[in-house]
């Protein structure tokens, strides 16, 4: 508990990370129920900035195709309103997938993986695959994952950043 509070004082994006975590793990179901109207909103808020970036500052290199995509995304998603969590689940468990990938090609190249690494990776597959055969019922679960790794990730990054 004591380097709890220790990270807690040193960096204040930890408030905000552990603070989301705590939400996620303790209110997951309420999370859940507002989470198409938050991603929808957010995503929707996201494209049309990066399109106005796109448009007005092409040189920033941002994706015209991407924002057009998540701006679909957004709108689907506060659209479906009660089907969305599905819509969302299917994204969110694709969108690890891609991420695994680019971990497993990363190692590959570098020929170099951790135990820690691949248990990771593992994690994200089976997890991804659960997500998509039933989004209903794994997405608060998944919401708790979520909590419990937005506060490790929070202290973990900390503790990167001061060695």
């Amino acid at each position: 508990m004591k380097k709890f509070i220790l990270q807690l004082k040193k960096a204040r994006h930890t408030y905000l990370f552990t603070a989301l975590g705590i939400l996620l793990i303790l209110f997951p179901k309420q999370i859940g129920d507002a989470a198409p109207y938050i991603v929808g909103a957010a995503t929707l808020l996201y494209a049309f900035v990066n399109l106005f970036v796109c448009l007005k500052f092409p040189e920033a290199g941002l994706s015209l195709g991407d924002s057009v995509v998540k701006a679909v995304i957004g709108l689907v998603s506060l659209t479906l309103k009660d089907k969305a969590i599905s819509v969302l689940g299917v994204i969110w468990a694709v969108v690890s997938l891609h991420e695994a990938s680019d971990e497993i090609d990363e190692y590959y190249k570098t020929k170099h993986i951790s135990f820690i690494s691949a248990g990771s990776i593992i994690l994200t597959i089976v997890f991804a695959a659960m997500l998509m055969m039933d989004p209903f019922d794994h997405f608060i679960t998944h919401l708790r994952i979520l909590g419990l790794e937005m506060i490790a990730a929070s202290f973990i990054r900390r503790r990167i950043k001061t060695f």
